[in-house]
């Protein structure tokens, strides 16, 4: 009987414990520098919570290793809500498969809050290279193997794995060309030194609207919201073909389960306001707002899909 009033006693602590929540500020940790994408979309949805709860949000830099400082930190941070991180691909889908000692588990460390927004990739071209959609960049690749490089701001990204999804599904060699950011490459790719890269859309819109590079295609399934013109690598002959930037909200692990619903309930809501639907989509990104179950499918998605990519390419950080 005791035994039963403590579980009892337990299970209704537990459900009423978010009901209080947040009773004091909350961090969102970025594993990244600011002034970057995920940086932007923390503080965003980080001050639109902050005035839905009348209560601090802050946004805190920890970067280094490809995004796993960051992580750990949130990974071994209380599980009570008030530490969490916006994620991208890097720390929670590709690193596992990147490196082969981790001191964190994605899938065991983190509970899904909400998948916040997806941003396409693209690959853009000099607009002087002879191949002006997909089909006919293909065309060239497979009658110079080897001889094309592609640029990624750096080996493991997102970028650099679709160029390398790319060559696997379209039987070509693109070389890849890492660089330590995008913004380094890109004075390359206009200069012809490299002939093409792999982007996030907002990141080289303005240089293609002032025509010096040219984008093939959108790696998403859709078109972009923000260059509906642009076809996808779907459209261009290789149905199925699906990577992007993405950006998530997740907590430690053990969080408990009504802290992770009113996290999502609340998240869901600010990003759907349309003052955030513009800004996000004038980061070329497109609100998703996902249930966290919704989220966790998503990520093993991701997970099963690069572990293959990586597996393919022989890839490896250590």
């Amino acid at each position: 009987m005791k035994t039963l009033l403590a579980a009892l006693a337990f299970l209704f602590s537990l459900s009423s414990f978010g009901q209080g929540y947040p009773g004091k500020p909350v961090r969102i940790i970025v594993p990244y520098s600011p002034g970057g994408s995920t940086d932007i979309l923390a503080r965003a949805l980080g001050a639109k919570l902050g005035e839905r709860w009348k209560q601090s949000v802050i946004v805190e830099n920890r970067i280094g290793a490809s995004g796993m400082i960051g992580a750990e930190y949130v990974a071994r941070a209380p599980a009570d809500g008030y530490t969490l991180m916006m994620a991208s691909p890097a720390e929670i889908a590709l690193n596992q498969n990147l490196f082969s000692k981790m001191t964190y588990s994605p899938e065991k460390d983190f509970a899904p809050v909400t998948l916040v927004a997806i941003m396409p990739l693209v690959v853009a071209t000099n607009p002087q290279l002879p191949a002006s959609t997909m089909r006919e960049l293909v065309e060239l690749a497979k009658a110079k193997p080897g001889a094309l490089g592609f640029a990624s701001p750096g080996t493991g990204s997102s970028q650099h794995l679709t160029g390398e999804l790319l060559n696997v599904m379209a039987g070509i060699h693109l070389v890849h060309v890492p660089y330590k950011g995008a913004g380094q490459s890109i004075p390359d790719v206009i200069s012809g030194q490299v002939p093409l890269g792999v982007y996030g859309l907002f990141t080289i819109m303005q240089h293609v609207k002032s025509g010096r590079m040219r984008v093939l295609a959108v790696t998403t399934p859709k078109r972009a919201a923000a260059a509906p013109e642009i076809p996808t690598l779907a459209e261009s002959g290789f149905p199925g073909f699906d990577t992007s930037l993405w950006f998530g909200l997740v907590a430690p692990a053990a969080t408990p389960k009504d802290v992770i619903a009113k996290l999502n309930e609340d998240a869901v809501r600010s990003l759907r306001l349309p003052d955030m639907v513009e800004r996000i989509d004038s980061q070329g990104a497109e609100v998703i707002a996902s249930t966290p179950a919704e989220f966790g499918a998503f990520i093993a998605a991701e997970t099963a899909k690069y572990a293959k990519v990586i597996k393919q390419a022989n890839v490896r950080l250590d």
